[in-house]
């Protein structure tokens, strides 16, 4: 993810040289496009050749019908999909006319280098102090606050009027702060959702688990671009041609009410997501427990003529734990 976060902000800095007036941007949007289809399929096509995964499985070959158990009863990866959905809908609706904003509402296109090398210098702190931030707050505060940040930005663009461009630029910045520390703590979140399908199903499918989690993401931001495009059309928005006030409203809503207002939707749902950094420890003692009772269990019967299965609580990690082959709910 801060991989993504630094190629982003590198386009930024290298694009907005080539957004002049008059100029073709569609083909200058499409070449660069198809440059990163043929650079990603390849990283692609690299990855799948040379990783090799090294995850303890108790069940190696996990069938559809466990997948799907593991799904409907995984509540916190439900939650997580449903705040992903919204928050990224309301980030790709900002991301979507950011240009837009500093071009034809500010005025201050020269801005889009600065915001993009801000974002730079952004991810590589932020990637720096999350650990820290996440043992003081827990990973559900961080994300929670962090969207919160993304709203106070998401306000201070729509209320911000032209003539107050470095107001409006600063909400741009506190917009993008909370989206970048939100877009790091939410993929240990997702991992979270892993460990609780396998304790709650005793199968580990983390494959299903970070495919919904990415098709939920990739919807939200096919809705927040579809969101902007026609907060734009309604406002009047003509390329080329200096913009109406209703155009120029058009803009703000689309950069600052859809995304504050989404990211509100995000935070609602967040506070109802149960699996605490402190359940999350609990779960991941109780899951090591269980391991070392099969692999005890499993030593006891090759050395044992009569074979018994160990049913005491020590011995299953506690009343309330299941054989990790086990894929009931």
């Amino acid at each position: 993810m801060i991989g993504a976060l630094l190629v982003g902000s590198a386009l930024g800095i290298f694009v907005a040289p080539l957004i002049k007036p008059g100029a073709d941007l569609q083909a200058t949007f499409t070449n660069i496009t198809l440059a990163f289809v043929v650079i990603g399929a390849a990283l692609y096509f690299f990855t799948v050749l040379t990783a090799k995964e090294r995850v303890h499985r108790a069940v190696p070959n996990v069938t559809f019908k466990q997948s799907m158990d593991t799904l409907k009863g995984n509540k916190p990866l439900l939650m997580l999909c449903l705040s992903s959905f919204f928050f990224l809908s309301g980030y790709l609706a900002l991301t979507s006319v950011q240009l837009f904003y500093l071009r034809d509402v500010l005025g201050r296109l020269d801005l889009y280098p600065v915001l993009s090398i801000t974002q730079l210098v952004l991810t590589f702190v932020l990637a720096g102090f999350m650990p820290r931030l996440v043992r003081n707050f827990g990973k559900k505060r961080v994300y929670i606050y962090s969207s919160l940040l993304t709203v106070i930005g998401g306000i201070t663009i729509f209320l911000t009027p032209a003539s107050q461009v470095w107001i409006g630029f600063t909400g741009l910045v506190l917009s993008l702060v909370g989206v970048l520390a939100v877009n790091i703590v939410v993929w240990a979140l997702e991992a979270d959702t892993v460990e609780y399908g396998e304790w709650k199903t005793g199968v580990r499918t983390e494959g299903i688990t970070y495919a919904l989690f990415s098709f939920t993401r990739k919807t939200g931001q096919a809705v927040g671009g579809a969101l902007a495009a026609y907060a734009l059309a309604l406002g009047g928005y003509k390329s080329g041609a200096a913009q109406t006030a209703e155009a120029v409203f058009g803009i703000q809503f689309a950069a600052g009410a859809i995304p504050a207002v989404l990211t509100l939707v995000a935070v609602a749902v967040m506070t109802k997501y149960k699996l605490t950094d402190a359940r999350h420890a609990e779960i991941l003692a109780d899951i090591r427990a269980r391991r070392e009772s099969g692999a005890n269990a499993a030593g006891h019967t090759e050395g044992s003529d009569d074979s018994t299965e160990d049913t005491s609580d020590d011995a299953a990690g506690g009343p309330a734990a299941k054989p990790l082959t086990s894929t009931t709910n």
